[in-house]
């Protein structure tokens, strides 16, 4: 069996969360696919793969040796980037929903992470959400809006 890339762990990890709430919306495939292409400039053939993960209307529930998987190798500094992600992704339906929270704590927990640090990490990831959405109003230029930041 080959070695799973840290690209495809991280993008694992992204669909677990994505497909957690048994629901992939139009907005969260956006993001997906943005991330992929955009962000990522990922292997054409690699794209194909997601995408077709995104377009099934039915997954497997992922399993704990799923999350441990993904986190596999992983330094504590990619694991924070990993998890803010999931957030970010998470939230680009416009909603944080508990099942995608629950696929975060669950892997956090299958690789170590003791329960007393969840709420802190829940509240560190929404926390760098609203940072990355201020930045995003401060340098919006030209839409007309006078609104605070």
């Amino acid at each position: 069996m080959a070695k799973t890339s840290r690209i495809e762990q991280y993008l694992d990890f992204m669909m677990y969360v994505l497909r957690a709430d048994g629901v992939v919306d139009r907005n969260e495939k956006v993001h997906m696919l943005g991330l992929m292409v955009d962000g990522l400039q990922l292997d054409p053939e690699l794209i194909e793969k997601y995408k077709q993960e995104l377009e099934k209307d039915e997954w497997e529930p992922v399993t704990d040796e799923e999350l441990l998987k993904v986190t596999e190798g992983l330094e504590p500094s990619s694991l924070a980037h990993m998890v803010k992600d999931a957030y970010s992704l998470a939230a680009s339906d416009g909603v944080i929903h508990e099942a995608e929270i629950s696929v975060v704590r669950r892997c956090l927990k299958v690789r170590g992470i003791p329960l007393e640090k969840f709420s802190d990490i829940d509240l560190w990831a929404r926390q760098s959400l609203a940072l990355a959405h201020r930045g995003t109003l401060l340098l919006t230029v030209g839409d007309g809006n006078t609104d605070q930041a």
